[in-house]
């Protein structure tokens, strides 16, 4: 009995790095949210705003981050396009952080395929501007004062998709994806100043830091870091990478812990023995 205790605490470390790997690879391949069994009330709502928005309604989806940062801001990013899709939303894509105009040609080469939604019908990808308080404040008097051309560098006005829109008064709302400051500027310039319903999403560590928005309903719904992404995918009915990404880092964590008290345990077992 005492050998094979002795074996398990001497395992060639190799061994364990290879169940390590598979605890976190097979939730990555069939992610099954075994870690979503609550969902956040934030959450919900964020979900029930885009859930009540009416066909052909206007929305801007802000996709301000950058590659550091994509794992856990690309799976919301992508969950909230897809879902404005399905309810026939015409969407309006922009950014003003220098590193996501190549996060945002990764979602256009997918999401809208999927979908089949067309280009400058259903939606649009504006150019990326630096200036976001110019462009917030321009956009309340006459929206192609901030955004001309598109990222291709096409003409936005005339376009099918921008039908009937010139103002924030033609717009239904604003979904915030980010992990910088935009969502404060969203809410601040725009939405407590034009009245604009705004929805969000920010990394797990910042998320805290808006509670009082969302008291204050200064915004009606939030997404926080890759749990708030995969509460948000099983809410939508489709699991994806933040659903693999939480489930694989609660199994790993588990893993550690059950390999910790076990390790514990058999080292008390032979201290007895002795």
């Amino acid at each position: 009995m005492k050998d094979r205790l002795r074996r398990f605490l001497n395992i060639d470390r190799r061994w364990l790095f290879l169940l390590l790997s598979v605890v976190m690879i097979w939730p990555i391949i069939h992610p099954s949210g075994i870690a979503g069994r609550t969902t956040q009330q934030s959450v919900k709502d964020f979900y029930d705003f885009i859930e009540n928005l009416k066909e052909n309604d206007f929305v801007i989806l802000g996709v301000d981050y950058d590659p550091s940062i994509k794992p856990e801001l690309q799976p919301q990013a992508v969950a909230a396009l897809r879902h404005l899709f399905r309810r026939n939303v015409r969407v309006c894509i922009l950014t003003f952080i220098s590193g996501a105009p190549g996060l945002i040609e990764e979602i256009k080469q997918t999401v809208p395929q999927e979908a089949g939604k067309e280009y400058g019908k259903d939606y649009v990808v504006m150019a990326y501007n630096p200036n976001y308080m110019a462009a917030m404040t321009q956009m309340s008097i006459d929206f192609y004062k901030a955004y001309e051309k598109d990222a291709e560098g096409n003409t936005v006005k005339g376009m099918p998709v921008m039908k009937g829109i010139n103002t924030y008064r033609d717009m239904a709302g604003v979904v915030e994806i980010t992990g910088t400051g935009m969502l404060d500027a969203w809410v601040a310039y725009v939405g407590d100043k034009y009245n604009v319903p705004i929805i969000g999403g920010t990394t797990a560590i910042s998320q805290l830091g808006y509670g009082p928005y969302l008291q204050n309903r200064q915004l009606l719904g939030l997404l926080g870091g890759m749990r708030g992404g995969s509460e948000y995918e099983t809410l939508t009915g489709r699991k994806d990478k933040a659903t693999s990404g939480i489930d694989a880092l609660n199994l790993s964590h588990m893993l550690v812990i059950i390999l910790i008290l076990t390790s514990n345990i058999i080292l008390l077992v032979l201290k007895e023995k002795n």
